[in-house]
């Protein structure tokens, strides 16, 4: 009895503790479904929050940073993405990547320039994407779509076991123009969760097509 209620104490102090370190960092929890974690975080001045998502994908690192990193194919499982491809290598481990997001009629697409960052923190253990838009004379704005004036965001991976990925996922946005109340609600709640959940259904569909790519990275990585 004794050792139950020590376990029941000790696991309110540790919630206490998480819930306290949010409150410092300003993170609050938004909506947790099946196993992915979102939380927002006020952005002054700005329509949208910051967001952050977190799930596990059973998977090893670098088969879920080569999903990560197939920009042709963001469009199969990253949330109401409509378009993305490479507009060029910018230096080592960094592409310009054009990215374009759908929107519920009546409000205009969003698009963007992004300068895409890969970084091996730790081998074999410790790995971020990080992202930022750009200005870029070559990839004009589309008329009809609204370039929007900031997103920054990435991923950081960290293998939890040679099967086994913690993801988060990490986007602070202006969509620029005029965004309705409604799909600014729609978009926070959405759009991290969405987006991981679809991240752990492609490293699943996409199993053994980056043999190379995994290959590579190992290597790197040792």
């Amino acid at each position: 009895m004794l050792r139950n209620s020590l376990a029941r104490f000790g696991l309110a102090a540790l919630l206490l503790i998480a819930s306290f370190a949010r409150a410092e960092n300003g993170w609050q929890p938004l909506v947790t479904q099946d196993g992915v974690s979102v939380q927002e975080r006020d952005a002054p001045g700005r329509a949208m929050p910051e967001l952050q998502a977190t799930a596990e994908i059973d998977a090893g690192i670098f088969e879920v940073l080569a999903v990560i990193a197939d920009f042709s194919r963001q469009t199969e499982w990253m949330h109401d993405c409509a378009e993305s491809r490479r507009v060029r290598r910018d230096g080592p481990d960094a592409s310009l990547i054009y990215n374009r997001t759908s929107a519920p009629w009546p409000v205009s697409d969003r698009d963007a320039v992004l300068r895409s960052q890969t970084t091996l923190l730790e081998p074999m253990r410790h790995v971020t994407v990080r992202f930022a838009n750009v200005t870029d004379p070559g990839t004009p704005p589309v008329d009809g779509v609204v370039r929007m004036p900031r997103v920054v965001g990435g991923y950081e991976l960290v293998s939890l076991s040679p099967t086994r990925t913690r993801v988060t996922y990490t986007i602070d946005l202006d969509p620029g123009g005029s965004l309705p109340a409604w799909v600014a609600a729609r978009t926070a709640r959405e759009t991290p969760l969405k987006t991981l959940l679809g991240l752990r259904k492609q490293v699943d569909a996409t199993r053994g097509q980056y043999l190379d790519f995994v290959s590579a990275w190992s290597e790197r990585g040792r």
